[in-house]
C-alpha cells in the first residue's frame, strides 16, 4: 500500500506541487483583499503578513514546479540563481509567518516591545548563514578570472 502510494504522488507531484502552490495563493489573495476593511480586531491589523507568507510560500511551491521545466532552456548559472531565490523566497516567507505570530503578541510592554523586531534579525542571521561564507569566496577571487 504504501508503495503505491508513492508511486501515486511521485507520478503526479507536478500537479500536487501546482495545487498546494495555489492554496497558499488564494490564501494570500483572500487575506489581502479581506484586510483592507478596517477593523478593531487585533488579528485583523496583523493579517497583512499573513498575506505576505502565503504569496511568498505559493512563489516558492511554484518554484518546484517551473524550475525543472526551465531548466532545459536556460543556462546553468541563471537556473543557480533560480534555486538561490526559491530558497530566498522560502526564508522571506516563514519570516512573515513569524512576524504575523510576533504581532500577535501586541501590545508588548515594555522592553518586550523589541521582540517585534525578531523575525527580522532571524532572517539578517539566516541571509547571512547561508550566503556569507559565499559572498566571502568571491571577494577572494580576482577580477581578471570573471568572464562577464
Amino acid at each position: 500500500m504504501i508503495s503505491f502510494l508513492r508511486t501515486v504522488f511521485a507520478a503526479n507531484q507536478v500537479i500536487i506541487l501546482s495545487v498546494y502552490g495555489q492554496v497558499f495563493f488564494v490564501l494570500a489573495l483572500v487575506i489581502a483583499l479581506q484586510s483592507w476593511r478596517h477593523s478593531r480586531i487585533a488579528l485583523a491589523r496583523s493579517l497583512q503578513w499573513l498575506a505576505a507568507f502565503g504569496l511568498a510560500h505559493a512563489l516558492y511551491e511554484w518554484g518546484d514546479v517551473f524550475i525543472p521545466l526551465q531548466s532545459q532552456y536556460l543556462p546553468f548559472p541563471f537556473v543557480d540563481f533560480l534555486h538561490t531565490a526559491q530558497a530566498v523566497l522560502l526564508a522571506i516567507s516563514f519570516a512573515c509567518l513569524f512576524q504575523f505570530g510576533i504581532e500577535m503578541l501586541r501590545p508588548l510592554p515594555g522592553r518586550w516591545r523589541l521582540v517585534r523586531y525578531s523575525p527580522l534579525g532571524v532572517l539578517v542571521l539566516w541571509m547571512g548563514w547561508a550566503f556569507g561564507p559565499a559572498l566571502a569566496a568571491v571577494a577572494d577571487i580576482p577580477l581578471s578570472l570573471i568572464h562577464i
